[in-house]
């Protein structure tokens, strides 16, 4: 149900960045010559220490962002909390009682993006098993969808239809080889940095 104009409301911001959500309080606002089942506005009236920076933080990118992935998932991009690198690591991904067995494209510190064609929502909590180059046994962590690539996207065409995904939960040992993984990028062919 509509809460009625000016009522005050308590929000969790989930934000597309690697912290955890916001909190924050505001009012409800109208919208000239919006129909009421278009949902409703809210002014933002106040917020936890830290998520003014990162509201405007997210807000200065809503500029054109024609730059914001490429092809092969190795272009650096602002949105992102970490930056991330080229991998290509199967991934099976548990969403809805399915099985979806995948390929990771790219990987950070904070998540990763899984080509696959699967119809996997924006905001669904997955489980996720990787098989880390490392030689020992998959890692399972759990990952919230945070940006969906479909195929034949008019304003992505070059890109591969996929799922971003932001890790949530993983325990010191899923760091601990995530971090020995990105140094092996970071040191190796792959390196984006080290593209001319």
């Amino acid at each position: 149900r509509r809460p009625p104009c000016a009522a005050p409301v308590a929000l969790n911001l989930y934000l597309p960045d690697s912290f955890p959500p916001a909190a924050a309080m505001g009012r409800v606002g109208t919208a000239a010559g919006k129909p009421q089942s278009d949902g409703f506005w809210v002014d933002l009236v106040d917020a936890v220490r830290g998520v003014a920076e990162r509201i405007e933080a997210l807000m200065s990118l809503h500029a054109p962002r024609l730059n914001r992935s490429s092809p092969d998932g190795s272009a650096t991009s602002p949105h992102r909390a970490a930056p991330r690198y080229p991998t290509s690591m199967p991934v099976t991904i548990g969403a809805g009682g399915a099985l979806i067995a995948a390929s990771a494209r790219n990987i950070s510190t904070s998540g990763m993006y899984v080509q696959t064609e699967a119809d996997v929502p924006l905001g669904t909590l997955v489980t996720m098993r990787l098989a880390l180059p490392d030689g020992d046994a998959p890692v399972g962590v759990q990952a919230k969808v945070i940006h969906r690539v479909l195929a034949g996207q008019p304003q992505m065409p070059w890109a591969e239809p996929g799922i971003g995904l932001q890790f949530v939960e993983g325990d010191d040992a899923f760091r601990a080889r995530l971090d020995r993984q990105i140094k092996r990028l970071l040191i190796g062919p792959q390196n984006p940095r080290s593209r001319g």
